[in-house]
């Protein structure tokens, strides 16, 4: 990739992904536990979701926790194929009681509060969660879980309080720091889309205005889609989408005047305490004109079970983030169980 167009991608994608955090009450926070990935957004919410590279046909495992006093516990485990026997831990059938569940095919086991603080009890001293399938036996090993949950509960401020998963103590539940409030987006009022002539006019004006930053010298490389649309009454959001992979393709966004085209500005956004650059990958990018929202999602493999799902809203400046998720390790799962590093509410 040229120098220009990869300074372009990256100002579309300032993608605001997390770093390790240097200490456990930072957030958000995502980080790699063994088998084990764990995730705490903005809001201390935290998941921990197994992550065995070298399980053939993995169980997906999740818990998530809500923080504060009132924080609801779920454990969630799941598979796409047909299940022909019990759960097993270690070789022995779960006898623990599990509701069941199916959607659009995927076969779900839950359990919640009390229930589910039996059943990681049982986990947490077993090796490996295993089930027959239709398509052979299904597993995904157990190490890392404690030390995921023993995170969870420093984050959230549990360690010694009644309800910590790992660490129990005699503090009160009363004690436990509340859950920070979500972050509140800018009202989105929906403007009057644009005409098919004046959003081909704009994408034409902004394409010739900013091709120094993704045209390489003596060349005729034009993106191969453009799309226009309007943010407001005066501004328009421009998207010009270059060459796809497999999967991914790459893309350069701008802002600019509905009346002046010509003074296109690369798209800006928001910036959280806690991020790294994601990488120089391609995606797949859309804006919704009928809710304001823009959204990315990156695959790292193309079966899509690792990779960076995120959505923005223009608060009339620049993209307020919207949701995060990301899944770093390629282990199986699927990106409606990525662990959540941002929420907002809309």
């Amino acid at each position: 990739m040229s120098a220009p167009l990869h300074a372009a991608f990256l100002s579309l994608l300032a993608l605001p992904c997390v770093a390790q955090a240097t200490t456990a009450e930072s957030v958000p926070l995502y980080q790699h536990l063994k088998d084990w990935v764990v995730s705490c957004d903005n809001t201390r919410q935290c998941t921990a979701l197994a992550a065995d590279t070298q399980a053939d046909m993995p169980l997906g495992i999740q818990v998530v926790r809500g923080a504060g006093i009132d924080g609801q516990l779920q454990l969630t485990i799941y598979s796409r194929s047909s299940l022909e026997a019990p759960l097993q831990l270690d070789g022995q059938p779960l006898v623990l009681p599990l509701s069941d569940a199916q959607e659009d095919g995927v076969v779900f086991w839950l359990a919640s509060g009390e229930q589910a603080m039996a059943l990681l009890k049982a986990l947490r001293n077993g090796a490996r969660l295993t089930s027959q399938s239709n398509d052979g036996e299904l597993g995904s090993s157990l190490n890392g879980l404690t030390a995921s949950l023993l995170l969870i509960d420093s984050v959230q401020g549990r360690v010694g309080h009644r309800s910590a998963l790992v660490r129990t103590g005699d503090a009160p539940d009363s004690s436990v720091p509340p859950a920070p409030a979500l972050p509140k987006l800018a009202p989105f009022v929906r403007p009057e889309p644009l005409g098919e002539e004046e959003a081909r006019r704009i994408s034409e004006v902004v394409m010739a205005a900013t091709a120094h930053d993704w045209r390489e010298p003596d060349t005729d490389w034009t993106p191969d889609s453009a799309q226009a649309y309007a943010l407001s009454k005066e501004t328009a959001l421009v998207s010009f989408r270059f060459g796809c992979g497999a999967y991914n393709c790459e893309y350069a966004l701008y802002t600019t005047s509905r009346a002046h085209p010509e003074q296109a500005k690369a798209l800006q956004f928001e910036k959280i305490a806690v991020e790294e650059q994601w990488g120089d990958f391609g995606g797949s990018v859309g804006y919704d004109p009928d809710t304001g929202v823009l959204s990315s999602f990156i695959l790292s493999r193309g079966i899509g079970d690792c990779g960076i799902d995120q959505s923005w809203r223009f608060d009339g400046e620049r993209m307020q983030l919207r949701s995060l998720a990301r899944m770093g390790s390629c282990s199986g799962s699927w990106p409606d169980k990525w662990p959540v590093l941002w929420r907002s509410q809309d």
